[in-house]
């Protein structure tokens, strides 16, 4: 599949031997408020203070975006994923697609039931009905929402599900929707023309499974990993990756050494690091 090879993007020479990647992980919780004290001017020509302490949080400004129709914005909803993409060839050449934002899935309406007895499917009886396969799309130069009807077969809908950004590709993995927890597929939204399509990736041995509220990066530009989230029956704390550089694609669960999270869903509030390398696979 021709969507494969833009997956494999090479290490850069300097981190060819390994990749560090930073993963927000931690059951949900309230974080602490930082002082807004500002410390006394230093004296002149008196050397730069290292900082110490925790830094003030980045402030939010409200963007008023623009749309040609209302259903092109995404409205309320919650549950979705909002990833950042690079632009797509050079600027100011023929073809060029500057940085977007894509937004995919989420519950416009919070109907579903968790009571009811686990399917034959395993979804453990968890449902969403309220769930969306929308793909918006916030394009950074022109402050516009448009909603994007891409090509070829969509995901499901779902909500609590991730999303990735591989290149200019999004790459989407498990979540609730109306008929239970979704499948465990790989699947690529190609945002490299001006008419996105929808890519179901192969991949081959035993990966996630079926889940929700876990968290996946890409490491190294190279190593899509998964951590944590809940199978319908119980939160998790495994960890899996897939090697977007060799084919075929392969699931591999990982078994980091030192003391990892506890088992958790909607991972924030702590931050664990983790180190992986190419001998991890073998390569």
């Amino acid at each position: 599949m021709d969507v494969d090879a833009r997956m494999a993007t090479e290490l850069d020479s300097d981190s060819a031997a390994a990749a560090t990647v930073t993963v927000q992980v931690g059951g949900s919780g309230r974080g602490s408020e930082t002082p807004s004290v500002s410390p006394p001017p230093e004296p002149a020509g008196a050397p730069a203070a290292a900082t110490v302490g925790p830094r003030p949080a980045p402030g939010y400004t409200v963007v008023d975006a623009a749309m040609d129709k209302k259903e092109d914005g995404p409205g309320c909803r919650c549950g979705h994923t909002l990833t950042a993409v690079p632009a797509v060839g050079e600027e100011g050449s023929p073809g060029y697609i500057g940085q977007r934002l894509i937004l995919f899935g989420g519950a416009t309406a919070l109907e579903g039931n968790s009571a009811t007895p686990p399917s034959s499917a395993g979804s453990a009886g968890i449902c969403l009905a309220g769930a969306t396969a929308d793909v918006h799309c916030y394009d950074v130069l022109s402050n516009k929402w448009p909603r994007l009807t891409p090509l070829g077969e969509p995901p499901s809908p779902r909500a609590a599900h991730v999303a990735t950004a591989v290149g200019t590709m999004v790459v989407i993995q498990g979540g609730i929707g109306p008929a239970g927890l979704s499948a465990e597929d790989l699947h690529v939204l190609d945002l490299t023309q001006q008419r996105p399509r929808w890519h179901r990736v192969v991949v081959q041995g035993p990966g996630p499974g079926p889940r929700y509220g876990h968290v996946m990066a890409l490491v190294g530009q190279r190593f899509l990993l998964t951590i944590g989230g809940n199978d319908g029956k119980r939160p998790l704390a495994d960890v899996l990756a897939l090697d977007t550089a060799a084919k075929p694609y392969e699931w591999r669960k990982l078994e980091p050494e030192g003391e990892g999270p506890p088992p958790c869903i909607y991972q924030q509030d702590a931050v664990v690091v983790l180190y992986i390398n190419e001998q991890t696979f073998g390569a």
